[in-house]
C-alpha cells in the first residue's frame, strides 16, 4: 500500500514538470541559412525595444483550451539582434550601422469555435543610422498577417520569422532604391565650385579676359562730395544647390565676381590708363577674395546636417575680408596717387591673378 502510493506520487512529480513547460510558448527563432541576405551594404548596430511593454513576451497563444503567453526565449532585443545580424553579418566598416526600433511585435490568438482558433501577428519597425552623432531617419516598416488554424500544435516561430525577414528585405529593397538619391544615406560632402558668367548688359562678370574699359563706367559724373577721379562698384556672390551622388552629398558652389557698370563713375577729365588700372586691382582684389572664400570652405567643418550655415558665415567673413582688402588696396596707394605703392600693388595683385587661373 505504501510502495503503491509512493510510485502514485513520483508519477504526479514527473507529469506536473511537463506540465508546466506548456504553461507558455518559446519562440527560439532558429538562424536559418536561407534568411541570408546578398548584395546588402548594411549591418545591424543596434535593435532596440520601442514597445509599450519591453521584453520578451509576445502576446497569448491557445495551448490546449486554454491561453498561455507567447515568448521568447530572451528579452527581444537581443533575440532580434541575434536574428536579424545573422541574416546581414557585418562585413565592411564602409557598410551603414543601421539602427533598429521595434515599436510593435505582438502574437495573439482567440478560439472561435471547438477546433478553430484565429491569430494575428503584428510587427512595426523603424530604421535609421547616425552620422555625425544625428540620428537620420531613414524607412519604416509595418506589416501583419492573420490566420485560422485548428487547435493543435502549431508553428509560430516560421510566422514570426517570415515578418521579420520581410523587414529586413524591405530595408534592403528600399536601400538600393535610394542609393544615390537620398541625401539621408550620403556619407560625406563633397564640394565643387563652378565659375558663373552670365551675360547681363549692367554688369561686367569677372574674367582675366576681358578687363574693364572705361565704357563699363556708366556715371559720367563724380559722386556728390567725393574728391577722387573714379570708382568702381565690385562685389561677389554664390549659389548653392546639393544633390546626392553614391555615398556622397554633392554640394556644388556657383561663384559669381562682378561689377556694376550703373554703379561705377569716372570723371571725364580723369579717364585715363593708370586710373583705369587702379579701378581694375580693385576688381581683381574681389575676385582673389573669392578664392580665399573657396579656401575657408574647404577648411571649414561642414556637416551634412548644418551646412548651408556654416557656408553663410563663411561667406559673410569672407566679404569683411574683402571690404578690409580694398581699404588696405586704397589706404597703401593713395588711391593711386602713391605711383611706388601702386606699381607694388600691381605686380603682387597680377601674379595672384596669373597663379589662380594658371591651375584652372
Amino acid at each position: 500500500m505504501i510502495r503503491s502510493f509512493l510510485l502514485a506520487l513520483l508519477m504526479v512529480s514527473m507529469i506536473l514538470p511537463a506540465f508546466s513547460q506548456q504553461e507558455k510558448v518559446v519562440m527560439k527563432l532558429a538562424q536559418d541559412p536561407a534568411s541570408l541576405l546578398k548584395n546588402y551594404k548594411f549591418y545591424i548596430q543596434e535593435v532596440e525595444d520601442q514597445r509599450l511593454i519591453p521584453g520578451s513576451t509576445l502576446g497569448k497563444v491557445v495551448l490546449y483550451g486554454k491561453d498561455v503567453p507567447a515568448t521568447l526565449p530572451g528579452k527581444a532585443d537581443k533575440e532580434l539582434f541575434n536574428y536579424w545580424s545573422f541574416a546581414a553579418p557585418k562585413k565592411e566598416q564602409t557598410y551603414l550601422p543601421l539602427y533598429i526600433s521595434v515599436k510593435e511585435l505582438s502574437l495573439n490568438e482567440k478560439r472561435v469555435a471547438p477546433n478553430k482558433v484565429t491569430g494575428e501577428v503584428k510587427l512595426s519597425v523603424k530604421f535609421r543610422w547616425y552620422r555625425n552623432m544625428q540620428p537620420v531617419e531613414l524607412t519604416n516598416y509595418q506589416t501583419a498577417a492573420n490566420y485560422t488554424r485548428p487547435e493543435r500544435e502549431y508553428d509560430y516561430e516560421k510566422l514570426v520569422k517570415q515578418l521579420l525577414d520581410q523587414s529586413l528585405a524591405h530595408f534592403q529593397k528600399w536601400m538600393t532604391l535610394n542609393a544615390g538619391k537620398n541625401p539621408a544615406l550620403a556619407r560625406n560632402i563633397q564640394l565643387v565650385f563652378k565659375e558663373i558668367v552670365n551675360n547681363d548688359p549692367d554688369t561686367v562678370f569677372y574674367s582675366p579676359k576681358r578687363p574693364l574699359i572705361w565704357d563699363d563706367f556708366k556715371v559720367r559724373n563724380a559722386k556728390p562730395g567725393s574728391r577722387y577721379a573714379a570708382a568702381v562698384f565690385t562685389s561677389f556672390g554664390y549659389e548653392g544647390r546639393s544633390y546626392p551622388k553614391d555615398d556622397d552629398l554633392v554640394v556644388e558652389i556657383g561663384l559669381k565676381t562682378f561689377m556694376v557698370k550703373s554703379m561705377s563713375w569716372g570723371r571725364p577729365e580723369s579717364r585715363n590708363a593708370g586710373t583705369l588700372r587702379h579701378e581694375q586691382i580693385h576688381f581683381d582684389i574681389t575676385r582673389l577674395v573669392v578664392e580665399k572664400f573657396k579656401a575657408r570652405l574647404l577648411k571649414a567643418d561642414l556637416t551634412i546636417e548644418d551646412y548651408d550655415s556654416e557656408i553663410q558665415y563663411q561667406f559673410l567673413e569672407a566679404f569683411r575680408e574683402m571690404n578690409r582688402d580694398q581699404e588696405r588696396y586704397d589706404g597703401e596707394t593713395g588711391h593711386g596717387l602713391n605711383a611706388g605703392a601702386q606699381a607694388a600693388w600691381d605686380r603682387k595683385i597680377a601674379g595672384e591673378i596669373s597663379a589662380v587661373y594658371s591651375v584652372q
